[in-house]
């Protein structure tokens, strides 16, 4: 699986070995690499180039250090999240605008929402009916479902089968927490029309009727925008 390699630049080989083994399917998820030991030993490098690597490794999201007697570097578990933080973060430097990633989410979130209702399996149905749930007992308790409501997004995303979606939605989103979600803009009223739209939306998938997913998709982002503007206004 893995083979020596020579100096110069033997951090930058350790790299490209291991990258290219999760790459090919040879180190697959949830894979344990061996102690940096027996990486230094079949790499043929010291273990201060191997330890460099697979901090390298990490940094890129394909591998993940366990704590524990059974710890170590694991090939990390595919999901969207180092993709979303650096989307996020070329976002920023473009220095967003809360209309502009408005704007972005109402091209990009109806049509997620018609692939979500059209794939939905009943795994995701009852997942997304949990997450709705969950928003109930959240306000019954007096507390702000705000963090929820934007979960439900996210998870509508994943549902829509494609992760191309997933990780523009989920870096919309996590730009949205942070833009519009700490500034308190949502009154009871607002909390009642996101939990009335995600209802809907949850009608939608569970009918398999993409079209009518897209349309509360799209009303229900415009009609937020509004809310927030005019709040924003009379702050």
């Amino acid at each position: 699986m893995l083979s020596p390699v020579g100096a110069p630049r033997v951090y930058h080989h350790i790299v490209a070995h291991i990258e290219r083994a999760i790459y090919d399917g040879r180190l697959e998820c949830g894979d344990k690499l061996p102690p940096e030991r027996e990486l230094g030993r079949r790499f043929g490098a010291s273990r201060v180039a191997v330890r460099e690597a697979l901090r390298a490794l990490e940094h890129r999201g394909l591998l993940e250090v366990r704590q524990g007697s059974a710890g170590g570097h694991f090939v990390r578990t595919v999901d969207a999240s180092v993709v979303s933080r650096d989307f996020s973060t070329l976002l920023r430097l473009g220095r967003l605008t809360a209309g502009q990633l408005t704007e972005a989410r109402l091209i990009l979130e109806p049509e997620v929402a018609r692939l979500a209702a059209e794939r939905a399996t009943d795994r995701d149905i009852k997942e997304l009916r949990a997450a709705l749930d969950e928003r109930f007992a959240v306000v019954a308790g007096g507390r702000n479902p705000r963090d929820l409501d934007l979960d439900f997004h996210r998870r509508l995303a994943a549902t829509s089968g494609n992760p191309v979606h997933a990780v523009a939605i989920h870096a919309l989103i996590d730009l949205e927490a942070d833009m519009v979600a700490p500034h308190g803009l949502f009154a009871e009223a607002d909390r009642a029309e996101v939990e009335r739209a995600h209802a809907a939306l949850l009608e939608a998938v569970e009918a398999r009727d993409g079209d009518r997913a897209r349309a509360v998709m799209q009303s229900h982002i415009a009609d937020m925008q509004r809310r927030v503007a005019a709040q924003a206004a009379g702050s």
